[in-house]
């Protein structure tokens, strides 16, 4: 008998601990340090982002015989992009100036890892569009960034392996905005 209630015990314990979904996604940007001296010290800018996505999910389960989920994000998109990319820009030398001419503008259109099983593959698709926007005392310079993946697998890829999607997407192109020539030229106001 006691042997009976020792493994059910177990099983309780581990059917709890599998397969629980977390309540929202973590996005982390990691960006290396960047080169000091990029810009005059005596440049200022303003940095802001805003979210226009439909919605605000970023991660989607949808499929068949399985109730949808869907994920937002821990720390909003955009906040987690205006402060990497004012912290790139800081470290380049640039000041934080909120009345500064020089306007850095970051809009997410599109941010998100979706699931399907559509046949006996599940499908992911990842894809992210910024659209960076820099104003130089009148002189205006707008760009899109975009990326994009798509894995075939056998199993539901993890919530994990979603975020890494994401944010190795994002983290690419905040550093793409970073490296910039035409960023660094508008913002010099060359």
């Amino acid at each position: 008998m006691k042997k009976l209630a020792v493994c059910l015990s177990i099983a309780l314990i581990l059917t709890g601990c599998a397969g629980t979904m977390p309540e929202k996604a973590d996005l982390n940007i990691e960006i290396a340090d960047q080169s000091t001296g990029v810009y005059p010290s005596s440049l200022q800018v303003s940095v802001v982002s805003r979210d226009i996505r439909a919605d605000p999910y970023i991660i989607v389960y949808n499929l068949d015989r399985e109730a949808t989920t869907m994920l937002t994000s821990r720390v909003p998109p955009q906040v987690l992009v205006k402060d990497s990319l004012a912290q790139g820009l800081r470290q380049q030398g640039l000041n934080r100036g909120d009345r500064s001419n020089i306007t850095v503008s970051v809009v997410i259109k599109e941010l998100q890892a979706k699931v399907t099983k559509p046949g006996a593959l599940y499908a992911t698709h990842a894809r992210t569009r910024l659209e960076l926007t820099i104003g130089n005392n009148g002189n205006v310079l707008t760009l899109e960034y975009n990326r994009e993946a798509s894995k075939e697998s056998m199993t539901r890829p993890k919530v994990l392996f979603l975020e890494t999607m994401l944010n190795e997407q994002l983290t690419d192109i905040v550093v793409k905005m970073l490296e910039d020539h035409r960023v660094r030229a508008a913002i010099k106001g060359k």
